[in-house]
């Protein structure tokens, strides 16, 4: 059993990284374009309203703190690159990986920014609905991304086995 290697190793740390921003981007996204259509649909004082009212702010603390950990994962991912880039078979796959990961840190950071601005400066709050429709726009562009680096992701775990320890043929190592 002294013969594995650690699972402390740096190519492991952005597994465990990644799958926050993922769900929170993704669940963020999904919260957001609900509580504007909740907000913009239903007459504000209605019950319906003041029910589903949580959905904006909860869509919009998902995306911030998905934003911030899609930068974390990015950071973990650049560390596990130098450890499993001279392994894979296709090296092609895990650069367009870590260029679309980032192109995803950067919309969504930029789209939780621009949301913030128009809710917090005043002078913006007339551009109010076409910026929320570009937001949208841009968090729905985003999560679609997310989806193909998720996948970009499997494949190399998946087909080219990055960061998977390959243990002997008979397992000795396990006794």
């Amino acid at each position: 059993m002294s013969d594995l290697p650690s699972i402390w190793r740096t190519e492991l740390i952005h597994p465990l990284v990644v799958h926050f921003p993922i769900v929170l981007l993704m669940c963020g996204t999904l919260a957001w374009l609900a509580g504007q259509w909740v907000g913009r649909s239903s007459d504000q004082s209605s019950d319906q309203s003041s029910r589903w009212s949580f959905l904006l702010p909860a869509g919009r603390l998902m995306l911030a703190v998905g934003a911030v950990t899609a930068w974390a994962a990015v950071y973990t991912g650049d560390l596990a690159d130098t450890e499993v880039a001279r392994t894979l078979c296709d090296p092609t796959v895990v650069e367009a990986h870590e260029e679309y990961a980032f192109v995803v840190a950067a919309v969504f950071t930029g789209a939780i920014l621009l949301d913030w601005a128009v809710v917090l400066v005043e002078k913006l709050q007339r551009w109010r609905t076409p910026l929320s429709l570009l937001i949208g726009i841009a968090l729905l562009g985003a999560s679609g991304l997310l989806g193909y680096v998720g996948h970009l992701g499997a494949s190399l775990v998946y087909q080219q086995a990055a960061g998977v320890y390959r243990p002997s043929q008979m397992c000795t190592e396990f006794e």
